[in-house]
């Protein structure tokens, strides 16, 4: 079983020049195979927890199409969004509840269209955040460009990056 976690960041929030990305990591069983962080500036946590998300969609549908994927973000937003809201706001031209264009209508679109498959891979799962879930914590590093953290964790749970191994990018 794949079993990827997503996080986004965003410091100051929203405001001008903030800092902010996202973070990803994917485990096969109980093996670190993969991990990405992007950062950039002007941007939103929600963008971020959506871009984490795309980027999770995008490799179950083409590097682990064969797989079982089981995403995981701490974000209720996006877990919300996925499970109970996304066809209503397309049956409804984009707009929420209050007929208010939804936010980040362009990633949410480029959702859309994983989430309408036929059969899907893959579930999208809440987990608490920065509450000591292995797979969380190293995304949330990821998001916040902290290799620091990152690495203590590898080392406290004496995790081997296999990255490598399984993947020439």
């Amino acid at each position: 079983m794949i079993k990827m976690y997503c996080d986004g960041s965003s410091k100051d929030n929203g405001k001008e020049n903030n800092t902010g990305g996202y973070g990803l990591v994917i485990f096969r069983d109980d093996t670190l195979i993969y991990h990405y962080g992007e950062q950039c500036v002007n941007t939103t946590n929600n963008r971020e927890e959506l871009k984490a998300l795309i980027h999770a969609l995008k490799l179950s549908q083409t590097t682990f199409k064969d797989e079982v994927c089981v995403i995981y973000s701490d974000s209720a937003y996006v877990v919300n969004m996925c499970n109970e809201w996304i066809r209503n706001w397309a049956r409804n031209n984009w707009l929420n509840s209050k007929k208010v264009t939804v936010e980040n209508v362009d990633l949410v679109k480029q959702i859309y269209n994983y989430i309408i498959l036929d059969f899907p891979n893959f579930q999208i799962t809440k987990v608490p955040g920065h509450s000591g879930v292995l797979g969380n914590e190293l995304a949330d590093a990821m998001a916040t460009n902290n290799q620091t953290k990152f690495d203590k964790f590898l080392k406290t749970y004496d995790i081997v990056d296999a990255m490598d191994i399984f993947f020439d990018f």
